[in-house]
């Protein structure tokens, strides 16, 4: 999660996963340097903590929660940014990332290569059991966004955050961010039942940052749970 120091202002970049945040936060290290300070790249200071409450080693916190990154950050910044993204394309994506190896290990990935409507049901129902697993990659982007934060929808561009980056500091940016770490593009969107289950389980996302619902809210079936319940141990002490 970074955040950019200048000389009369702190900003800072909510950075929900799966919806471009790791192209914002190449432009602004592209851009200011040192003064953007990645907190999750604090390694020393996290282990003399003792570990973030984002979860348990070995899990990083690299996605806070917008009141775990207040706790610890060093003043309440002058200005916030997000980028948002459809919960159901961010879905999609947070599978294919998972099978790509890119986090976790095999038996996280294996999961992954399950077919989407059981593979959504278990990521679910595992964070209903423990809301940070996987990094805080399955909890709704509203955790992480201030309530006066500057949000921008990813299918809108990234255009337009370089713009209110460039007014916010007084620099010079170009219009373009190259989206890096695409995943998700492309790939068939879920329907029916998984959308159901999206739409409940993100309902805050879809009402605060404007997505349309084109499906009625779904509560996922508590016998998933029976399931999830050991593989949200086994994600916690870095099994899967």
């Amino acid at each position: 999660m970074p955040s950019l120091t200048l000389p009369d202002r702190l900003i800072w970049f909510a950075h929900c996963p799966k919806a471009g945040g790791t192209s914002v936060e190449t432009l602004m290290v592209a851009r200011w340097g040192d003064a953007v300070g990645h907190l999750h790249w604090g390694w020393d200071r996290w282990w003399r903590d003792g570990g973030w409450r984002v979860a348990d080693p070995p899990n990083s916190p690299q996605h806070l929660t917008w009141a775990d990154a207040l706790a610890r950050l060093p003043s309440r910044p002058d200005a916030c940014f997000a980028v948002v993204r459809d919960p159901l394309t961010r879905m999609v994506s947070e599978q294919r990332w998972q099978r790509s190896g890119r986090r976790g290990r095999r038996a996280g990935r294996a999961l992954a290569h399950l077919p989407f409507p059981i593979w959504l049901r278990l990521m679910l129902a595992i964070a209903r059991i423990n809301p940070y697993a996987f990094d805080n990659h399955l909890r709704p982007q509203s955790d992480f966004v201030p309530d006066d934060a500057q949000v921008f929808r990813l299918e809108d561009g990234l255009e337009a955050v370089t713009g209110w980056l460039s007014e916010a500091t007084g620099a010079r940016l170009g219009p373009d961010v190259p989206h890096r770490l695409r995943s998700g593009a492309g790939l068939p969107l879920p329907s029916g039942a998984c959308r159901q289950l999206i739409a409940g389980a993100f309902a805050e996302d879809y009402a605060r940052f404007g997505y349309a619902l084109d499906a009625r809210a779904a509560i996922p079936a508590a016998a998933w749970g029976l399931i999830a319940r050991p593989l949200a141990w086994a994600e916690r002490r870095g099994l899967l």
